[in-house]
């Protein structure tokens, strides 16, 4: 068994060795649950160049942005054997809610988004006398369906509120959507970024080809990508489950690994610049592409002017020896 083990051993040290280029991508627990190395896309963004010349410049550009604004979402049920009971036991418990996140934040913000309101049967069983048994549909209740939606500023608000909904019986949550408020702001910084990272290189093009830029034109093409973090979470599963379990049920290995997912976002490997490069939470991350294909302007010949044709003038000689000039 120890033999077993220090082979094991040296096959895990031989695969950090081998996988040293990506350990970036590797962290944690994720290397058990993931025995070839995560692929991280090369093109996250590629705008097209619609013209054929080899004098092209590509500047690729990443933003990442925290979010200034978070909307989650919560699912609320509730059974009642009226109608007015069910809406009145919801209403109740949102009203807690509400009372709860303006004792912890006044700028919290909550609305409500109706769902269904539908009538709930039970099949009871009905006995004719002209056939058999048949069971049939019999109103028993009511259930109300509604989502309550909060606004919040600041990520670490959520915790908060997960435990008010919590403590209000309120476990289904949904999703939390990231927002920022003025992306037209964050795209001018690219732009901006990537046009003078595009002039450094013009510059560099005419010194190391010995051109004058004036004797090119200049077509130029661009494009954004916006990718939000709810579209980065990658599933992760634990490596084992804990062995005191395994020995003393006789469990295989396999039993009762948790399965979660965790944030893996666009890596900086493919871009001339990143803003805000450290990411300590998940981010909307804005990616900026421009290409820039200088084309030779065509020489430009010169045609010379015309030159006068001489004047033709015809003369004859007489019989006496007289020149005379012919108007023809």
């Amino acid at each position: 068994m120890t033999q077993i083990m220090k082979l094991r051993n040296v096959f895990i040290l031989l695969l950090f060795a081998s996988l040293s280029s990506n350990a970036q991508y590797l962290m944690g627990n994720s290397l058990y649950s993931t025995w070839t190395p995560i692929t991280l896309s090369s093109d996250n963004i590629n705008v097209p160049v619609n013209y054929n010349h080899n004098s092209v410049i590509t500047i690729k550009g990443m933003y990442n942005a925290e979010p200034d604004a978070y909307v989650a979402i919560f699912s609320l049920s509730q059974e009642g054997e009226e109608e007015n009971e069910a809406n009145k036991l919801m209403n109740a418990r949102i009203e807690s809610i509400k009372a709860g996140l303006k004792a912890y934040n006044p700028k919290i913000e909550l609305d409500i988004d109706i769902i269904s309101f539908a009538p709930l049967y039970d099949q009871i069983l009905e006995k004719k006398v002209f056939s058999k048994d048949s069971y049939v549909e019999k109103p028993v209740g009511f259930e109300l369906k509604k989502n309550i939606i909060i606004e919040f500023k600041n990520s670490k608000d959520l915790n908060e509120i997960f435990s008010i909904c919590a403590a209000n019986q309120v476990y289904d949550y949904i999703r939390t959507d990231a927002v920022v408020s003025d992306m037209g702001k964050v795209k001018a910084q690219l732009r901006n970024s990537a046009d003078s990272m595009v002039e450094l290189q013009l510059k560099r093009y005419a010194k190391l080809q010995n051109i004058d830029l004036n004797d090119y034109y200049r077509t130029m093409s661009e494009g954004y990508t916006v990718v939000y973090p709810g579209e980065k979470y990658q599933n992760y599963t634990a490596f084992s489950c804990t062995s005191y379990f395994t020995k003393k049920f006789n469990l295989n290995n396999d039993a009762n690994k948790k399965v979660t997912k965790h944030y893996m976002p666009i890596m900086n490997k493919e871009f001339d610049f990143v803003v805000n490069p450290v990411i300590s939470i998940p981010t909307i991350q804005v990616l900026y592409q421009i290409n820039l294909a200088l084309v030779k302007k065509p020489e430009v010949r010169t045609v010379a002017a015309p030159q006068p044709q001489p004047k033709k003038e015809v003369f004859i000689i007489t019989p006496s020896g007289e020149l005379k000039q012919i108007n023809l």
